[in-house]
């Protein structure tokens, strides 16, 4: 069944998830997003697909080096299937590329138990972040996710609380003294303008609260049952586990805040949701509980296209 099949990460199941996510890809970029037939909209569909790519992989690559799930590939199809259930955000490019920049940070953040190059490491994470914040302005609110890991992994000192600083400060300067150059300043002061939103109507359609009540549901579910079992683990768990629910509780703000609700935003909250759910499944006994929650995922994923 479907949990047995996804219980390895071998590459003939990492390809299965490659096509799984094409087909979800295409159809909603082609039925539900006006595309005009040209070589140029063409060749951009086809590069954020490969954009999408090789951020699975990097994915994948971040579960691997830091032991957040354990060898299956039960992360990368709940996020796939997650991509899936809210389409939109397989086109808004911005929240795209502001998230994918946001891995390279999470990378490091996540490595921050290592204990080796922590000031490079936080300087890196900072960086990135800074990127992600020229591309969408909440994703500042994940400097907070930096200082949390700093504490949560003991790696406290004041060369590494000022280090994140620095690292989060490059860019934006960049940015800020190539449009001081170019005299086209109210492009930088438009990015940090941070608009918000507490209008959450369009939820209330089918298409958003289908999915969005299933997935508070099993994340309920996952953090209330899985709670006593960390206590039990590893220490390097318990400590990636605290920088987990950090990160989806900042997730969860930016995606409170975000000043257009069309789904895109949730964007934020699938890495997170993906990796708490997919411990609360691995260490589930019952293969059939298994094969029916992800099966239920599978069907809410190809029947929010019918809504």
């Amino acid at each position: 069944m479907i949990a047995n099949f996804f219980n390895k990460t071998q590459p003939v199941i990492i390809v299965n998830l490659l096509l799984l996510f094409a087909i979800f890809y295409f159809v909603s970029v082609f039925f539900f997003h006006q595309v005009v037939i040209s070589l140029v909209s063409l060749s951009s569909v086809f590069t954020i697909f490969l954009a999408f790519v090789f951020m699975l992989l990097v994915i994948n690559f971040i579960l691997r080096k830091n032991k957040l799930t354990e060898d299956n590939s039960y992360t990368l199809l709940i996020i796939i299937l997650l991509l899936g259930s809210f389409y939109e955000t397989m086109y808004i490019k911005n929240i795209f590329f502001s998230n994918l920049v946001l891995l390279l940070s999470f990378r490091k953040i996540y490595s921050l138990n290592s204990g080796f190059n922590t000031k490079k490491k936080l300087f890196d994470a900072a960086f990135w972040i800074g990127v992600s914040t020229i591309l969408y302005a909440w994703s500042i609110l994940f400097l907070v996710l930096i200082y949390l890991g700093v504490f949560i992994y003991g790696k406290l000192s004041f060369k590494n609380l000022l280090v994140p600083v620095i690292g989060f400060i490059t860019p934006v300067l960049i940015f800020f003294t190539f449009h001081f150059y170019f005299d086209s300043l109210y492009v930088f002061y438009e990015v940090f303008q941070f608009d918000f939103s507490l209008n959450f109507v369009a939820y209330n359609a089918l298409k958003f609260l289908i999915p969005i009540s299933l997935i508070i549901t099993l994340l309920l579910w996952s953090i209330v049952s899985l709670a006593p079992k960390v206590v039990l683990t590893s220490n390097n768990f318990k400590m990636a586990w605290q920088v987990i629910l950090n990160h989806l509780i900042i997730s969860l703000i930016i995606v409170l805040f975000s000043p257009i609700k069309n789904g895109s935003e949730l964007f934020f909250l699938i890495l997170p949701t993906a990796i708490i759910i997919t411990n609360f499944l691995q260490r589930a006994a019952s293969a059939t509980f298994k094969n029916m929650i992800l099966y239920l995922l599978l069907v809410v994923s190809v029947g929010v296209y019918f809504l």
